[in-house]
């Protein structure tokens, strides 16, 4: 299950910066987390466009892992925003820092729902279950790229 809207940036490395935090789902509705997603996914594609940034977010669980690249200003500016939202709790950051190029360049913001089938992609880097909260950089960037992967197919 995803969705996104693709948009392609310059990789022009100047500012670049990668963000990769995790973060508990908090004040769950009646759709639960998919709906929760859904209203995160169309702000953050709106908020993103505008801003340059680029990003991909995995859900699961009760539990977030996103990565958001752009230029460092844009990208510390959404971070504090997430880091304010009431649906998001014990925000931890994995990873900060200038990157050469985008990772997810050609999404404003993507997504990515955990489902039963993949445990093997969670098993791959450890996890029993989603709980990107204990996640190094490696392993983190491990889960974003391969369910990242599966939605370029």
């Amino acid at each position: 299950m995803g969705g996104g809207f693709m948009l392609e940036f310059d990789d022009a490395p100047k500012g670049l910066v990668r963000l990769i935090y995790a973060s508990r789902a908090q004040e769950l509705g009646r759709g639960g987390l998919p709906e929760m997603v859904r209203t995160i996914l169309l702000k953050s594609i709106q908020n993103n466009r505008m801003a340059a940034v680029t990003g991909f977010l995995v859900a699961g669980e009760g539990r977030f892992l996103q990565l958001l690249e752009g230029p460092a200003g844009e990208v510390e500016q959404t971070f504090e925003r997430i880091r304010r939202d009431d649906r998001h709790g014990d925000v931890q950051v994995i990873s900060r820092g200038a990157v050469e190029r985008r990772m997810f360049r050609d999404w404003n913001m993507a997504q990515h729902q955990i489902v039963a089938a993949d445990r093997s992609v969670l098993t791959k880097v450890g996890l029993t279950a989603f709980t990107p909260d204990g996640l190094d950089e490696a392993r983190a960037v491990t889960l974003l790229t391969t369910f990242g992967a599966q939605h370029l197919r």
